[in-house]
Parts: C-alpha cells; structure tokens; sequence
C-alpha cells in the first residue's frame, strides 16, 4: 500500500510524458519551417525557368507558330527546371497573344515533402507565372505650335524651327520600324488652317460663319483653309460631329491669317514634316485653346482627322507638346483673357482624358500657371527665358519620348 501510495504521489514522470506529446507538433512545425525553405527555393528556380523561356518565346514569336512556341516553350521549362532543382513540374500553360503581342506562362511544380510528412503532408506544391512581350512600342506625337506674331520678337520663330527641326530628326533616328513614330503639327494663331483641297468637301465643315464684327463668309469655292472654334462646349474637345447639328460642325471662316502654316496630320513623311515647320510664319492674335483642340483631333481616329490610330492600340503611346509665347487674346466668342482661358482648361483636360501626355512650354511669357496646370505632370512642365532655351528643352523631351519605344 505504501508503494502504491508513493507512486500515486510521484511526478517525476511528467516532463517527460508532456514531452512525448509535444514532439510531433514540435517536429511538425520544425519541419514545416525546412520544407518552407525547400518549397522557396524551387519556386525561385521554377520562376527563372518561366522567366528565360518567356525572353525565349519572345525572342521567336514572330518566327514560330503558336503549335511551335507552345512546344518549345514547355521543353524549355521542363529542361531548365529539372537541372535546377527535384522539383516535379506538373504543367505548363503558355497563352500567346498575336494583338497585344505578349506570351504568358504559368506553370505549377510538385515537390517531395521531407520532414512535413510527419503532420501528413507528403507534397508541397509551387506555382509561377510570368509574361514577356515581343516588338517595339509606337508612339504618335502632336506638335502644337503658337504661330501668332509675337514669336517674330527676340528670335523666338528662328529658335522655334530649329529646336522643332531637331526634335524631328531624333524622332526619325528612334524609330527603326515604319510607322513606328508619327508625328503631327499644328500651328495655331486665333485660328488653324487646313489644306483647302483636301477637306473643302467635308461634311464636318459648316461654311456662312461670319466673324465677329465682320459681315463677310467664307464660301466652299473661296475657302482658304482656314477653321475657328467650334461652338461651345464643342471648342474644347474632340467629341464627334452629327451632320444634322451645325454647333457640333468645325466653321470654316475666311482667313484672318492667310499666311498661317496648314496643319500636318500623323504622319512619318520626315520631309512633309520638315516643309511644314519651314513654313511656319508668326502672324496674328493667341487663342490657346483651338491650338490643343486641334492637337486632340490629331491623335483621336475620328473626324474631322482619321489618321491616329485607336487609344486602345496596344504599345501605344500619344503626346502633345504644347507651345506659346504669350496669353490668350481672341477667340470666335469675344470672350475676355478669363474666359479664353477658362476653355484651355477644358481643352487640355480633354487630352489628358483621352490618354495624352501633355508637354507645355512657355517661352519667355505667358500664363504660367494655365500652361503648368495643362502639363499632365508638373515636370512637364517647361520655362523658357530665352529663346535659345528653346533646343535644349525640345532635345530633352525628344529623348524622353523616344525612350519609350524602346521594346519593354
């Protein structure tokens, strides 16, 4: 009875009861933590193998077929994976894509577990995803240029055609596939001027607008080209016209600024885009606001321009660069400075809206803040003090541009 009695007593015992029922989740976590390290390391070689085999599939899109770069593709995960690591690939799915031009792949490895078998876990399974893309961005680039006559003051006309001239040429030299940057122009005084011949039957045109204080109208047969706002709240935007609704159409008005320089769609006719920047001449009044309307209708597909291609465009990338030397002054609407400038604000915001990245610069004077306030950033935003300002500043933003056609 008293040994009975002791043994009831004793704890000594204990710990090592408590022990022995603590082990396995003691093990279990002990293993977890060995096998989490495993399970890291072959997702890390099974992404390395996504990785090179989607520069791989990139590399040979345009070579292969879809048939031929799935199968290529998943012999190289396979080959690459094996060589790295004891994981067991499971699958590969490789999706390519023609219009957007990206291969994407996902794959998913088995790997034996070790110490995790304890807690009954006899596979960890790692999964990866990856995606490349093969060719070049494109890019389509609006210049909008105050052509008014205060750029014929402190050589700011002569700066501006050579700073526009070698933008142009860094443009040229970037783009190594046809079409691959486009660039448009348009000058702009209190109106913009197209080519007579090619638009004076365009049903977006409405001709018998008279200008302010003016009784006179430009005809089909006597047009010069030469266009002014659109009615309000048309001015300020690219939104389409309805044939039936004459405040949706562009007025056609005779040319207060003869000599202006005609617009130049999208295009990459370096030539057609070097005579038009020659041809410029600062003549007239400032309105702001149709010089960045007319920048949108460039780089927008629909009319009155078609030429731009869809913003939806994959790997496509739209600018303005948006020029002046002076405040706004005049508009078809006799509206005050305030007033002007109150549908730049709106022109521009319909620009960035659709997806444009907006440059400003102002040379020497100017609205500073409508200017830095139109600029999609406030770093692209520039000041000009002189105009030999003028070619570093274009030369910047050229090489900005261009960088991104640099394929990604």
């Amino acid at each position: 009875m008293s040994l009975l009695a002791r043994f009831g007593k004793d704890k000594s015992g204990n710990v090592a009861l408590m022990f022995g029922l603590a082990i396995i989740p003691v093990l279990g976590l002990a293993g977890a933590a060995v096998d989490y390290g495993r399970a890291s390391s072959a997702r890390t070689a099974l992404s390395n193998a996504i990785d090179s085999a989607a520069l791989m599939a990139a590399r040979d899109a345009q070579k292969l077929s879809d048939a031929d770069l799935r199968s290529r593709t998943e012999k190289w995960v396979r080959s690459t994976l094996e060589n790295n690591e004891r994981a067991t690939l499971e699958n590969v799915t490789v999706d390519i894509n023609r219009t957007s031009r990206t291969v994407s792949i996902s794959a998913k490895a088995n790997l034996p577990a070790s110490m995790t078998k304890i807690i009954g876990e006899d596979t960890l399974e790692v999964a990866s995803s990856t995606q490349s893309t093969w060719g070049t961005n494109t890019i389509e680039l609006a210049l909008v240029l105050d052509n008014t006559g205060s750029m014929a003051s402190s050589g700011k006309m002569a700066a501006l055609k050579q700073a526009s001239l070698d933008l142009l040429k860094v443009m040229q030299q970037a783009s190594t596939e046809t079409d691959q940057i486009r660039v448009s122009i348009v000058p702009f005084a209190t109106e913009v001027r197209l080519d007579a011949k090619t638009y004076g039957d365009a049903d977006w045109l409405r001709y018998g607008v008279k200008k302010r204080n003016s009784n006179q109208s430009a005809s089909k047969s006597s047009w010069q080209g030469c266009v002014m706002d659109r009615d309000d709240p048309y001015d300020s935007s690219d939104a389409g016209i309805v044939p039936k609704d004459k405040s949706t159409l562009y007025p056609a008005v005779i040319c207060e600024q003869s000599t202006l320089a005609r617009i130049q769609p999208l295009t990459s006719n370096w030539t057609a885009l070097t005579n038009t920047i020659n041809s410029m001449t600062p003549v007239g009044n400032t309105n702001v606001t149709i010089g960045a309307a007319w920048g949108l209708a460039t780089l927008t597909p629909g009319t009155p321009l078609t030429e731009a291609a869809p913003a939806t465009t994959p790997r496509l990338t739209k600018y303005m660069i948006l020029l002046t030397d002076g405040d706004n002054t005049e508009n078809r609407f006799g509206d005050n400075q305030n007033g002007i400038d109150n549908r730049t604000k709106l022109a521009c915001q319909s620009a960035k809206t659709a997806g444009v990245n907006v440059y400003t610069v102002r040379v020497i004077e100017g609205n500073r803040n409508l200017l830095r306030g139109c600029a999609s950033k406030t770093d692209m935003y520039y000041e000009v003090n002189n105009a030999s300002q003028l070619g570093p500043v274009f030369k910047n933003i050229a090489n900005q541009i261009s960088q991104v056609r640099l394929t990604t």
